[in-house]
């Protein structure tokens, strides 16, 4: 028999997957908590087979939790199920070592099978578009204003280097933001370490 562990914060996500569970081919057990610190002591106690991890929990970062269950124990097979269903989301994940990703918009049927999917060994994630280069995505300026913020410069900092007005780097800044889908600085970093 198989253990699941979800961690989501939302107990209707556990209602919904518990009720799904009589429907899988293989019998499945599954463990539920609502927060990173609850995973911890229940994965300091037992081994589980796959974790359903939300990216959104109310302690801590799902993708950050992911991380330190793959560094802790690389073979861990992790499910991400989550809200979010842009691309950069799902390649972050993928990237962070999760075998699959499921939109919670997606029925549970499609949940379920994801999860026999990955505990079969294969991966599960939606198809995804090809990933255009930021560069091809951005202006000159905005490359350059790319570059000093991922270098950890502020935008005052781009400012003066750059000879331009505060309020320019912050239109230049959501403009970039806007271009690439990502949502934060660190985001913006990665794509900018992506394309060296």
């Amino acid at each position: 028999m198989a253990v699941l562990l979800l961690i989501d914060d939302h107990p209707l996500v556990h209602v919904a997957l518990e009720a799904a569970l009589p429907h899988s081919p293989v019998p499945l057990t599954l463990i539920s908590v609502a927060t990173a610190a609850e995973a911890r002591e229940v994965l300091s106690a037992r081994a589980v087979d796959l974790i359903i991890l939300d990216v959104s929990l109310a302690d801590s970062n799902g993708l950050e939790v992911l991380r330190r269950i793959k560094a802790h124990d690389e073979q861990q097979k992790v499910l991400i199920y989550s809200a979010q269903q842009d691309q950069h989301a799902i390649r972050t994940a993928m990237a962070a070592g999760a075998a699959g990703y499921i939109v919670k918009s997606q029925t549970m049927a499609q949940l379920l099978s994801a999860i026999l999917a990955v505990l079969g060994g294969h991966l599960a994630f939606p198809p995804l578009a090809e990933p255009e280069e930021a560069s091809s995505l951005l202006t000159a300026k905005e490359q350059q204003i790319l570059s000093l913020l991922a270098r950890g410069f502020s935008n005052l900092q781009i400012a003066g280097q750059l000879h331009i007005s505060n309020k320019t780097v912050s239109t230049h800044k959501k403009n970039i933001l806007d271009k690439t889908g990502a949502r934060s600085v660190v985001e913006l970093a990665e794509i900018w370490k992506a394309q060296q």
